[in-house]
């Protein structure tokens, strides 16, 4: 398929739909390039985490709104390769919170440099102006989108 089919859209969020594919495509290929062990749904788990300490399985996948299942496989994952461990809460012994390890960090940061990278090579043709009003016009749409579904 062509990429001018692919963008017949009608709809703004199949546009939005085909411009976060492009984005992952590319952020995906850098990682690749950079040899960072993560995949994109890793990536974005482990910013959750570590962004809120303390969490735990069930608050993760409500937060990604994926099952448990799918959360706790991609959990796994992080920990066998010790990006993640779980320990004991100190609340509540019989849950476990998610932490991000040293190694984890360490991936953590070169990612989000790539991501960064990846962002402002995207963005550099488009003027600070729309940058903002785009800022703020997805995160309304994201709030009304959140409010229509009930959330």
């Amino acid at each position: 398929m062509k990429l001018k089919q692919e963008l017949c859209c009608r709809t703004l969020g199949c546009k939005m739909g085909f411009a976060v594919k492009g984005m992952i495509r590319l952020l995906k290929k850098r990682f690749a390039e950079e040899d960072i062990k993560l995949t994109i749904d890793q990536y974005f788990t482990l910013n959750i985490i570590e962004s809120d300490e303390g969490l735990i399985l069930q608050e993760l996948a409500e937060i990604v709104d994926r099952d448990k299942s799918a959360v706790l496989r991609q959990i796994d994952k992080l920990e066998s390769n010790h990006f993640l461990a779980r320990a004991k809460d100190p609340d509540d012994k019989r849950r476990k919170i998610l932490l991000v390890t040293k190694p984890g960090i360490d991936v953590l940061e070169r990612a989000r440099k790539i991501d960064k990278d990846v962002n402002e090579e995207l963005l550099d043709h488009i003027p600070q102006e729309e940058i903002e009003y785009l800022d703020q016009f997805f995160s309304e749409l994201y709030e009304n989108a959140l409010s229509k579904a009930g959330c």
